[in-house]
């Protein structure tokens, strides 16, 4: 079995700096990819080397064909697809662990401890950060499945595959072992890596959504100053103005 646990540790810490839609996606990883990945699909690529017969006793026709038949592992390919999708969000942790780390600098070491437990507020840079790493899962995650689409021309594992390379005599036909169980297997992996991009596109339109909805609430409340301000300005010249023409009338008071 793979060890992720110091995946796992490292994507765990970080929870506490994403969103609600974010820690779905963490636990989605963590469930349905590494924990399958490691206990159930690994044994299924054990032997795909082994027994990958062909029919022909041509020495390195066998391994000639099983290079072209798989370029790449299966099971290699998910661990890499793993990987790459959860690089950007173990960057962003890191990022807020260097700036959590840096704005606490001058303070007592208690306080400094205190601050690091907080979780920060997702706007400015933060936010950006945040919105990058996200962007870039979808690239990742979207570039994998399509990569293993056409890599293999499918998700399915063919059970015979025709082979005519050099230094095989002839075309042979060699043999995949489990190749129901290995499709299951790749056709689960990528349903549950299209449910984590569908779950980080809706993440990203919703930091979008926020954002905007952050930048309008700032608009207005700007308005909202600006017109107080005008309207103080405003009565403030009416009293002045009327004051000129009836000073008897208006205090001089008001005008102060």
């Amino acid at each position: 079995m793979a060890d992720w646990s110091f995946l796992e540790h490292l994507l765990e810490e970080g929870q506490e700096y994403s969103t609600g839609i974010g820690r779905v996606w963490l636990t989605v990883l963590f469930l349905f990819r590494m924990l399958v990945l490691g206990t159930a699909a690994e044994s299924a690529w054990d032997d795909e080397q082994a027994d990958f017969v062909c029919n022909t006793k041509q020495p390195g026709c066998t391994a000639v064909c099983y290079d072209k038949a798989f370029p790449i592992s299966h099971f290699r390919y998910f661990v890499l697809q793993i990987i790459f999708v959860s690089t950007p969000t173990i960057f962003f942790f890191g990022y807020v662990a260097v700036r959590a780390r840096k704005s606490k600098e001058g303070d007592h070491e208690t306080k400094c401890y205190k601050g690091l437990s907080e979780a920060p507020k997702l706007k400015g840079k933060l936010l950006c950060a945040y919105a990058f790493s996200i962007l870039l899962k979808v690239l990742l995650e979207a570039g994998f499945i399509v990569g293993l689409w056409f890599l293999y021309n499918g998700f399915l594992i063919a059970a015979k595959f025709e082979c005519t390379r050099t230094p095989c005599p002839h075309t042979v036909d060699c043999f995949v072992s489990r190749p129901t169980e290995k499709s299951i297997f790749t056709i689960y992996t990528q349903v549950i890596a299209a449910i984590s991009l569908i779950l980080n596109l809706v993440e990203l339109f919703y930091l979008l959504q926020r954002a905007l909805r952050h930048h309008l609430e700032k608009r207005y409340r700007l308005a909202q100053t600006e017109c107080i301000i005008g309207k103080q300005q405003f009565a403030q010249c009416f009293l002045f103005v009327s004051f000129l023409q009836c000073p008897n009338i208006i205090p001089i008071g008001y005008l102060i």
